[in-house]
């Protein structure tokens, strides 16, 4: 029981500090970045696979920056790709923006989507490059938050933190609530005690002679967090990882739940190979999970049903409490529900359980698996 107890006690010590850790994201999702002096040109990177009910619209906030010279690249495999009249569409919109797409089926590696970084990379025309995957929204000033610290020669890329908005039924409120009260937070906390070590997918800003000296795009191709390692990688090289406060807006869409349950245990079992010791204490997050076996634990031990009470109500408290913030710092009032907390929680707890049976993964129609180094065996990624 006493174990329980103390894990239950450490799970909830985490949820308030990461109660606490939301309060470093001091900017409204609507207030501005303002310009900055240091703007150099800018290429950047959109590779596509398929077509989302608002991809258009994702794609296209990007065109809109306040920004005075950026190159857009759409980059694609499939030259029967249904996003390619879209992507044609918003070049016509834009004719006064360097805008092109790249249609290109070689393949350098196991992964398809850094082989298409690869493809896209001949055709960059500035030495400022920034990679952002295709279901990210951002706001005109983004271009304005994401380069400007990279006058600092410190800074070898800068990364964002992103937010999940879900669009369709209850199997995309659950995992926007996933990015929103799990993965967003525990970045936070981890970057209060180390350095940031890593790169998110949803933006990446590096210079080009940086890639080049880690051996540009060609080092991740065959690695299934490839936005990871980049991050290590430039690490490696003496350099520093900004994690930006802007924080890039994911619409997120699960076709059902099967759909949004692969795609989780995928994340889980690519953080579990690439962070192992990290990942075997993220049982920590799961508060109300640990404080309900810690009631059971303590009514079995005592027969008494106060303090059990007691533990569930004051759990139950704070985790409504933590949601309410995440909405509210996030600006994602659609992002779930109250009633969709129990669910959200046995669901993670459920995924982390699971993510320890094995190292197969599937993604869209392909099924490969990923060693303890992050590399992809047996099968590919197939959706760029």
């Amino acid at each position: 029981m006493s174990i329980m107890v103390i894990i239950a006690a450490l799970s909830f010590v985490y949820l308030l500090l990461a109660y606490v850790c939301l309060g470093k994201l001091n900017r409204s999702p609507e207030q501005p970045s303002a310009p900055s002096s240091f703007q150099p040109p800018v290429t950047i990177f959109k590779p596509v696979c398929g077509l989302d009910s608002e991809t258009e619209e994702n794609l296209r906030s990007f065109c809109e920056q306040d920004y005075p010279k950026f190159q857009i690249i759409f980059g694609l495999r499939d030259p029967n790709d249904p996003a390619i009249p879209v992507i044609e569409k918003i070049i016509a919109e834009y004719p006064g923006l360097d805008i092109t797409h790249i249609v290109d089926q070689q393949l350098h590696g196991s992964n398809y989507k850094v082989s298409n970084l690869i493809n896209m990379y001949g055709h960059a025309k500035h030495d400022v490059l920034l990679i952002a995957d295709d279901d990210m929204r951002v706001t005109k000033d983004y271009l304005n938050a994401v380069v400007p610290p990279l006058d600092d020669r410190e800074v070898g890329v800068v990364t964002c933190l992103y937010s999940g908005s879900p669009r369709g039924g209850i199997a995309s409120s659950l995992n926007a609530m996933f990015i929103n009260e799990w993965f967003l937070p525990s970045v936070l906390i981890s970057e209060t005690f180390n350095k940031t070590g890593y790169c998110f997918g949803a933006t990446m800003v590096i210079p080009r002679e940086i890639l080049e000296s880690i051996g540009g795009f060609q080092s991740l191709v065959n690695y299934l967090a490839d936005d990871y390692m980049l991050g290590r990688l430039v690490t490696e090289q003496g350099y520093r990882i900004y994690l930006s406060r802007y924080v890039v807006k994911n619409i997120v869409e699960e076709r059902n739940f099967s759909s949004m349950l692969s795609h989780e245990l995928r994340w889980a079992r690519t953080l579990r190979t690439v962070e192992p010791l990290g990942y075997a204490f993220t049982f920590l997050t799961d508060t109300l999970v640990m404080n309900c076996v810690a009631a059971v634990a303590v009514y079995a031990y005592t027969q008494q049903l106060l303090w059990p009470v007691l533990i569930l109500g004051l759990a139950s408290s704070m985790r409504i409490l933590y949601h309410q913030r995440v909405k509210h710092k996030l600006g994602a009032g659609e992002a779930g529900s109250i009633w969709l907390i129990p669910i959200r929680d046995i669901l993670s707890f459920s995924i982390r359980v699971l993510s320890f049976a094995g190292n197969k993964i599937q993604w869209k129609q392909d099924r490969f698996s990923v060693d303890n180094t992050g590399l992809i065996h047996s099968g590919q990624i197939s959706d760029y």
